[in-house]
């Protein structure tokens, strides 16, 4: 079975959203059954990602969102080609249009062919550049900034304001996950939009050179230049010079001479003068046509060939972007450890099968199972809820399978510089312990605990999970189901912050 990395991402994020509710523990069962067959690509994530997604949907006979995507990709690729091939087909018949009252001026059509695309050439050069190259530019930001401020996405939260509560919470859940989607994505939205650009551009120049034979073979094109420049013979001759030397090796008919240069130089007055042009012989008149050489040329070298190098590194870097996108989706991490490591065991006597007595984990808005390679945990009790440390550390422990090694108070009455402490101790812990946030499901998402957050991401960098569990308490001060209406809350507000590795879980007490 051979799928495109595209076609593949998009049914992988698919697969994990259908995962998300199904039972954990047959999901558990199944994964690693695929690992088992799959351990010869345990070091190759992205392939073992991809079979694993290959056996899961062996037996789909419908169409995926992912095929479907593709489909939609190749029918614009193909679009985009011979829309290029059409403009430059135009372009080319407009640049060279000859009514046999004055030549095709050389000059204007080495503008549009060789200097307008060598300009559009830097263009797509810089647009390729990484972030760090990029600020190195004066005012390549600046400017990319400016074209932001112009944005109609800036207007929408701003409309936002003027919406119902309900009505609010819903579209930031949307800017979010439009924004988790960028950050997740965005280099593989750079690339395949470089690509397809570079796809028009391969078309555009290959209708410029087919319009271009068609009428060096269908009409009998004059040659000449001119410029309002004080612009000598020698001078557009060393320019021609310069222009041919990619090719002046192999194809010398190509190469015009000094004396082509010299015999096609005109002047507007007298509709058109060519003064050194009584130096031809009338049988030569004809080389004033020799000029389409050299500017077949100089569109296959400054155009075709360029465009062509472009497209082959814009695909190359797109399917790497893509390829790395693969893992960086919600959830691939925990598909990697469920099928390349033993179901986790809660009591001594449990199997490889068996889990024992787990409370079942019911995913919120933010899809994916906790990462089963996480086997500590630091614990923020946010807001001090008066709950017993070892009920925390039990029910965690069952639940998630992890062992709380500390548990620290956040928020509340602690002040600024008391939760700055807290971020600078997990910002020194291992990467390996798994960071938890219970906070109180029934009181809504505050400033300050959104604050934390922020700078909680900005010191642990973007690739830690945290993992924030709203709670509820019974009225003997035990953790209890917490209420949809709470959850859904969290969840939304959660996901507008837009952070891909920001997971809400709400946890379900089943009963042995």
């Amino acid at each position: 079975m051979h799928h495109s990395v595209l076609t593949d991402l998009v049914n992988l994020k698919a697969q994990i959203d259908t995962d998300s509710s199904l039972d954990l523990g047959s999901i558990r069962q199944r994964d690693r059954n695929i690992g088992k067959k799959l351990f010869y690509l345990k070091n190759k994530p992205q392939q073992q990602l991809r079979h694993w997604l290959w056996a899961i949907q062996a037996d789909f006979s419908k169409n995926l969102p992912g095929d479907r995507i593709s489909k939609i990709f190749r029918l614009a690729i193909f679009i985009l080609f011979f829309l290029g091939i059409w403009i430059g087909w135009a372009t080319s018949s407009s640049v060279l249009a000859y009514d046999g009252t004055q030549p095709v001026n050389i000059f204007n059509v080495l503008l549009v062919f060789v200097g307008l695309q060598l300009f559009l050439l830097l263009m797509s050069t810089i647009l390729m550049l990484p972030p760090k190259l990029l600020r190195l530019l004066p005012g390549a930001l600046a400017f990319q900034e400016m074209l932001s401020l112009f944005s109609p996405g800036k207007l929408v939260p701003i409309a936002a304001k003027l919406l119902l509560s309900e009505q609010r919470q819903v579209l930031e859940g949307i800017l979010g996950e439009q924004k988790i989607n960028h950050v997740l994505y965005g280099q593989a939205r750079k690339w395949l939009i470089l690509q397809t650009s570079q796809i028009f551009a391969v078309g555009f120049n290959l209708g410029i050179l087919a319009n271009c034979l068609y009428l060096v073979i269908t009409s009998d094109l004059a040659f000449g230049w001119s410029t309002t420049l004080n612009l000598s013979t020698e001078s557009f001759y060393q320019i021609v010079q310069k222009l041919a030397f990619p090719w002046h090796l192999w194809i010398k008919e190509a190469v015009p001479s000094f004396d082509l240069v010299e015999v096609t130089k005109y002047y507007r007055l007298h509709k058109g003068i060519l003064p050194n042009a009584i130096k031809l012989d009338p049988k030569d008149v004809a080389l004033l046509g020799q000029w389409w050489q050299f500017l077949f040329m100089a569109v296959s070298a400054y155009g075709l060939l360029p465009r062509l190098g472009m497209l082959v590194f814009t695909y190359k870097q797109a399917q790497l972007a893509l390829d790395n996108a693969l893992i960086r989706i919600p959830g691939t991490q925990q598909i990697l450890d469920r099928m390349n490591h033993a179901v986790i065991e809660t009591t001594a006597d449990t199997s490889d099968t068996e889990v024992g007595w787990l409370p079942e984990i019911i995913p919120s808005i933010n899809r994916g199972h906790f990462s089963e390679i996480n086997k500590e945990g630091y614990l923020i009790n946010w807001s001090s809820i008066d709950v017993d440390e070892q009920q925390f550390k039990q029910v965690l422990h069952q639940a998630l399978a992890l062992d709380i090694k500390h548990i620290i108070s956040g928020g509340g009455k602690n002040t600024i510089d008391q939760d700055q402490s807290i971020i600078e101790e997990l910002k020194n812990t291992a990467t390996q312990l798994a960071i938890i946030i219970v906070v109180k499901a029934w009181e809504p998402p505050l400033l300050d605990f959104l604050d934390f957050l922020e700078m909680l991401r900005a010191d642990i960098g973007s690739e830690r999970q945290i993992t924030v569990i709203p709670i509820a308490l019974n009225t003997d001060q035990k953790l209890t189901p917490a209420d949809d209406k709470d959850l859904d809350i969290w969840g939304r507000k959660l996901q507008s912050l837009g952070d891909p590795k920001l997971v809400c879980y709400s946890l379900n007490f089943k009963v042995a």
